[in-house]
């Protein structure tokens, strides 16, 4: 039987590796068509657009969808304005990575001086972003967003705003898009029921290899 312990531990330690690191996000693709997860909100002055935001097709493809918004200023002041899409999350201890895919289209007429800029927030704290500057009509500019981060155990917020520094037009401001959203890290240490559950699974496959073998 001592010679199948070891293979009975590393079974153990590949379950608990299984549940220790996983995405911690919900819906990041808005693959269930909606906007289930997240919270929609605005900045002080910022809008996501007449009628948006919405779950719309990814515009490279791939079967993707995105959060579509055409993002600006309610009153025009100059400064960054637009929507902003939040989650709030559990996590144990350890190093992570936080991820977003990024978008902006111009508007199929006109050539506009700013297609948004995209800011990846993790607990009031920026790590990253994008300023798309001018786009021509049906200009698609995209990339990702990304970061390592340190994640403490507990809860965190994850937010992504998509904003510009003018007046959101409806038909004449360029289109925003954000999907693929991925916070991977070390996911909350498991209820003492389920190591106890772990560890009694592990000590029957160990009583039913040592039946099977004769030891």
């Amino acid at each position: 039987m001592k010679r199948y312990m070891p293979l009975v531990l590393v079974a153990m330690l590949a379950l608990v590796s299984a549940q220790a690191s996983a995405n911690l996000i919900i819906n990041g693709s808005f693959e269930q068509n909606n906007f289930n997860g997240w919270t929609i909100g605005t900045t002080s002055n910022g809008t996501w657009g007449e009628g948006f935001p919405i779950v719309a097709p990814w515009p490279l493809g791939g079967g993707l969808n995105a959060a579509k918004g055409e993002v600006g200023e309610v009153n025009f002041d100059g400064t960054q304005q637009g929507g902003t899409l939040s989650q709030a999350f559990m996590s144990g201890a350890g190093a992570g990575t936080v991820s977003m895919m990024y978008a902006a289209m111009g508007d199929g007429i006109h050539t506009n001086s700013d297609g948004g800029e995209f800011t990846l927030m993790l607990d009031n704290t920026i790590l990253a972003q994008f300023d798309v500057g001018t786009i021509t009509a049906n200009q698609i500019i995209s990339g990702t967003l990304s970061a390592n981060v340190n994640l403490s155990a507990g809860p965190h917020t994850l937010e992504i705003d998509v904003t510009r520094r003018f007046a959101s037009q409806p038909q004449n401001t360029p289109y925003q898009y954000v999907t693929g959203v991925d916070v991977e890290g070390p996911s909350s240490v498991p209820e003492p029921g389920s190591l106890v559950l772990m560890g009694s699974g592990v000590l029957g496959l160990a009583g039913m290899l040592r039946r099977k073998l004769g030891f």
